[in-house]
């Protein structure tokens, strides 16, 4: 009976151990793993941008005007839709718009909180790849404080159209 008793024993503290030390480790663990995965294609993007950027600082491009009817909240606020970003929005405010002779030079701010760096990406290459001319004066990035994964960005673009 002495011996049923440390056997007893000696199951429980195993099966207390599997359970309090065990698991919650492996849990961690594997947290750990997803995040390091994350992260490192986090670190592919970015340094895939930077090698984008520098190829793009070598060359110079003339400065691509749009026309009149052009509405550059209109764009950014279908931008936003496909790219399904609506939750993410805090804020799309027209800033100004400046004449210089027959040029007109719209802005507008957007801000957006809790995107990930791949939504940004896709973001920022649609504007960049657009036929109007978008270009971007002021750009805000920083991390969120609860999940360190997740962006705030503000940004500034402006776009040249024709006055006529």
């Amino acid at each position: 009976m002495d011996k049923r008793k440390i056997v007893a024993v000696i199951v429980f503290l195993t099966l207390l151990e599997f359970r309090f030390v065990y698991i919650p480790v492996k849990k961690r663990i594997v947290s750990l793993d997803k995040l390091i995965a994350a992260k490192s294609k986090d670190r592919e993007t970015l340094l895939k941008l930077c090698k984008e950027y520098k190829e793009q600082k070598t060359k110079k491009e003339p400065l691509r005007i749009c026309e009149k009817r052009f509405s550059l909240l209109s764009y950014t606020g279908d931008l936003i839709e496909n790219k399904h970003l609506e939750r993410n929005i805090t804020g799309l405010q027209p800033i100004r718009t400046e004449k210089k002779g027959n040029l007109s030079v719209e802005s507008l701010r957007v801000g957006l909180k809790g995107i990930t760096l791949q939504q940004l990406y896709g973001f920022l290459y649609d504007i960049e790849h657009t036929q109007n001319g978008i270009y971007i004066s002021e750009f805000r990035m920083q991390k969120e404080k609860d999940a360190p994964y997740l962006l705030d960005v503000d940004i500034e673009l402006f776009v040249v159209k024709e006055e006529s």
